[in-house]
C-alpha cells in the first residue's frame, strides 16, 4: 500500500540543522484513516531508526544546551542517548534506508505526490535536507514537500502553539521519535475528522 502522507520526528544533540541525529520515526498515513496510536506505531509501513552516533562525518554538530535539556528528559525517551550496537545504525545506512523505505511506502515525494509532515519544516526537514546533503545522498523528495505539523494543528485547533491539550495515548514516550511521529499524526487526523 502507497500512503499519501508522511510524519517524520527526529531526536538530535543540537538544534541547528548540523544536528547530529540521535533518532528518526516515520509513520506513512492517510487523511480520513480511523486508527489508534499503537496500530501507527505497529504498521508494517512505520519506521524506527536509532543513529550510532560516532557514525557521523565532519560537519554534524551538538550543542551544549541541547545536551543538558536531554539530561532533564524522562527516563525512558533518554535511552536513545545511550549506545546500542546491537540497535545503533550508522549515518549513511540510516539515510540509504529511509530512501528505500519512503518509496516503497509513500507516494513519490514530487509536485501534486505524497507530502512529508513534520514539526516546522525549517526543523526537522532542515536537519534531514542537511544529512543528506553532507553524506553525499539523493534525498527521496523533490522541491517543497515538507509540510509543518504546527500549522495544520493551529489553523483546525485555532491554537498558536502547535499544540491541543490532549491525555497522552497509553504507552506514549514523550522525546521518542516514532511516538511522537505517531502521536502528531492521530493528532491532525483527529481534529480534520472533527472539523
Amino acid at each position: 500500500m502507497s500512503y499519501e502522507n508522511v510524519t517524520i520526528d527526529l531526536e538530535t544533540l543540537d538544534t541547528e540543522k548540523t544536528a547530529k541525529i540521535l533518532s528518526i520515526g516515520i509513520v506513512p498515513w492517510n487523511w480520513g484513516e480511523q486508527v489508534s496510536f499503537q496500530e501507527l506505531c505497529d504498521r508494517e509501513a512505520s519506521l524506527y531508526i536509532k543513529i550510532d552516533m560516532n557514525s557521523f562525518p565532519a560537519g554534524f554538530t551538538e550543542s551544549l544546551s541541547t545536551v543538558n535539556w536531554w539530561d532533564k528528559q524522562g527516563e525512558q525517551a533518554r535511552h536513545v542517548l545511550a549506545p546500542n550496537p546491537e540497535l545503533d545504525t550508522h549515518i549513511e545506512e540510516a539515510l540509504h534506508q529511509i530512501n528505500h523505505h519512503l518509496v516503497k511506502h509513500v507516494q513519490l515525494l514530487q509536485k501534486d505526490g505524497g507530502q512529508i509532515f513534520c514539526r516546522g519544516y525549517d526543523f526537522d526537514g532542515g536537519i534531514l535536507e542537511h544529512a543528506f546533503e553532507k553524506c553525499l545522498i539523493t534525498k527521496p523528495w523533490l522541491y517543497n514537500r515538507f509540510r509543518c505539523i504546527r500549522t495544520v494543528i493551529d489553523t483546525l485547533a485555532k491554537t498558536r502553539n502547535g499544540y491541543v491539550i490532549e491525555r497522552n495515548p497509553e504507552g506514549f514516550i514523550k522525546h521518542h521519535a516514532l511516538h511522537d511521529a505517531a502521536k502528531d499524526t492521530l493528532t491532525m487526523l483527529t481534529l480534520m475528522e472533527n472539523h
